[in-house]
């Protein structure tokens, strides 16, 4: 066994640890114990009365004959009964100061009757020398997540497959969520073997979740005439002194209700103060510009997204998509007029950003979801709407659905499935001991006491700031936490817990008071719901080697490298010119453009995407 050494200590402050929560996936330990219950009901053998009539004779009646089997006694099996050693290797940046025998790994080992050794090799994804000593030497953990393909340790004859059967035995939470998406059941799938699979891959519930969310100045709305639908206020338990200050809105504006309010915002002197010092919005040119953007008008800037043009009727990336052109339109038009202020282009643009949001001038914000809304994260108060509440108190905010008639939320990510954090299982792990380890993690992960082997004891590790399971988390500090209680090492906890099988957005954010809030008002004012595929923006197609054939895939991605850099000198020599102000005629420009863009490659990708053979997004 590989064992690093590496000293040094985490500081953990009093606040939410939003990635940090498990499902409540209320199912109990799957065990494989036979109960032998060989006691059947009574079998009685009776000879039927014979009577025997006669006229000189008595009437003899024979008596009845009662039999009952012998019944053997079986001694229960107990599936427990043989000790194992599992080797682990789970927590970033907290394995390699692990040290053994903390309470939550002695329960573990007492219920299973097993002995856990988490080894001390350092897990970062930016520093992977010890996992690359390990491995070199031979060593890899009976489980684990290092920031290894579980391909590739399995092609190097390092790491098993997972039977599928197995799963559905011994780990029936994970094994239902694997066979009800049809795209986890493709993920990791051993090349050539239906049912066998490099390890266990990560889901969550990142592609209904915002990163950010539009804000907007409530106050300033209603002095623009402006009447909110179904306005529902925030209630934050980190903040219970700002009530009444962020609320809820169904409300969706247009594109031309939205130039209509930013225009507004400027010249309509929305704060009273009598000086011309206020805009709608701001434009960065980064990805910080989200829903006054290219959201707005129902698309994300990712290449791998490929959509149906309406016009070309053809699959296209998002800089051939005539939407694209919309919303050149529309931001050129905004920054001309000045109703959106552009801040210079530079390496601060986060800092510049934070600085103008705190100033309280903008009516249009793209703020960070979350914890950061009134909740206990500890960059809150740097971040909207506090930075502007701490100066202003009397300032009101609504989140609204995404702006714009085509405007949806963009998600963190386009699937929640993760192929790039798989949990491989080692080659030297037999079926007996990969059985118990599958019991192990639907217990820790899916069990009753699945927070318990993530964030700790309730009342001793954290207490909820209200109703439990309704209300956020709030991590003690270390120091506080009884020494028979406390971690070994490192205060950070979750090693032999649920830290990337969750599916419910709730739960994942530590039932932060703003998400949990967002996603039950969602739920109830928007048509289908907050997880509604009409509330997220989606690809038409999406390229990865698990949403195409094989053979389209590398056929698109050898054409992608010959044609890329000629593509992207026509785009980029065309948004030079919007951004310059050379654009007289932007649908005339536009036409000009999607001629040349094609005419240097992109016909060429548009044949392999306009194939039948290539799934829609709806099917996955």
């Amino acid at each position: 066994m590989y064992d690093g050494v590496s000293n040094g200590g985490m500081s953990m402050k009093r606040k939410i640890l939003a990635f940090v929560m498990a499902t409540v996936i209320l199912i109990g330990l799957v065990s494989c114990k036979k109960t032998n219950d060989n006691t059947q009901n009574e079998n009685r053998i009776t000879l039927p009365q014979m009577t025997m009539t006669q006229t000189t004779a008595p009437i003899i009646t024979l008596p009845v004959i009662t039999t009952t089997p012998k019944v053997e006694e079986t001694e229960e099996v107990d599936p427990f009964a043989e000790k194992m050693t599992i080797t682990w290797l789970v927590g970033i940046n907290s394995s390699h100061q692990y040290e053994e025998d903390r309470w939550d790994e002695l329960e573990l080992e007492e219920k299973f009757n097993v002995d856990i050794k988490l080894w001390n090799v350092l897990i970062d994804s930016e520093d992977k020398e010890e996992v690359k000593m390990m491995l070199a030497a031979g060593d890899v953990p009976d489980y684990g997540f290092y920031f290894m393909s579980g391909r590739d340790l399995y092609e190097q004859g390092l790491a098993r497959s997972v039977n599928l059967r197995k799963m559905e035995v011994f780990y029936p939470s994970y094994y239902k969520k694997l066979v009800s998406d049809p795209l986890g059941q493709q993920l990791n799938q051993v090349k050539g073997e239906k049912n066998e699979y490099y390890g266990f891959t990560s889901f969550s519930c990142l592609s209904t979740y915002a990163e950010y969310v539009p804000m907007w100045r409530l106050d300033w709305l209603k002095e623009a005439g402006y009447k909110m639908t179904n306005l529902v206020p925030l209630t934050s338990e980190a903040y219970p002194e700002f009530v009444n200050k962020v609320y809820f809105s169904n409300t969706k504006f247009t594109l031309e209700d939205v130039k209509e309010i930013y225009r507004a915002f400027t010249q309509d002197d929305p704060d009273g103060n009598g000086l011309d010092d206020t805009y709608g919005s701001v434009y960065t040119g980064t990805d910080s510009d989200v829903y006054n953007s290219y959201v707005m008008f129902g698309f994300v800037n990712d290449e791998n997204y490929f959509y149906l043009d309406p016009e070309l009727e053809d699959y296209v990336p998002y800089f051939a998509y005539s939407p694209y052109r919309d919303c050149l339109k529309f931001i050129t038009e905004m920054l001309d007029r000045g109703f959106m202020r552009p801040l210079p282009d530079n390496n601060a643009v986060e800092e510049e950003l934070s600085a103008v949001w705190k100033n309280g001038k903008i009516g249009f914000m793209n703020a960070i979801s979350g914890s950061s809304i009134l909740g206990f994260d500890e960059q809150a108060m740097n971040r909207l709407p506090l930075s502007i509440l701490q100066s202003d108190p009397e300032a009101t905010f609504v989140v609204t659905p995404a702006p714009g008639t085509d405007g949806k939320f963009k998600p963190y990510r386009t699937f929640d499935w993760n192929p790039e954090c798989t949990y491989p299982v080692g080659i030297q792990v037999s079926d007996e001991k990969l059985e118990r380890l599958m019991q192990i993690l639907e217990y820790s992960y899916f069990g009753e006491d699945w927070l318990r082997y993530k964030l700790g004891i309730s009342g001793v590790h954290y207490v909820w700031a209200g109703e439990p399971l309704q209300s956020s988390v709030i991590m003690d500090k270390p120091e506080n936490i009884p020494p028979k209680y406390s971690g070994l090492g490192t205060p950070v906890f979750g090693q032999f817990g649920n830290i990337d099988f969750i599916d419910d957005t709730k739960i994942y954010f530590g039932y932060d008071a703003f998400t949990t809030q967002l996603v039950t008002y969602f739920d109830h004012y928007n048509q289908g719901g907050y997880y509604a595929n009409s509330f997220w923006i989606r690809p038409g197609k999406y390229y990865s080697e698990y949403t195409m054939p094989e053979t389209l895939y590398d056929r698109f991605t050898v054409t992608k490298e010959k044609t890329y850099k000629d593509i992207m000198a026509v785009h980029d020599d065309f948004v030079k010119k919007v951004w310059a102000g050379e654009i007289i005629h932007m649908d005339n420009e536009w036409d000009e453009y999607i001629r040349q863009i094609y005419g240097a490659g992109l016909k060429s990708w548009v044949d392999i995407w306009n194939s039948k053979q290539i799934d829609t997004f709806d099917e996955f």
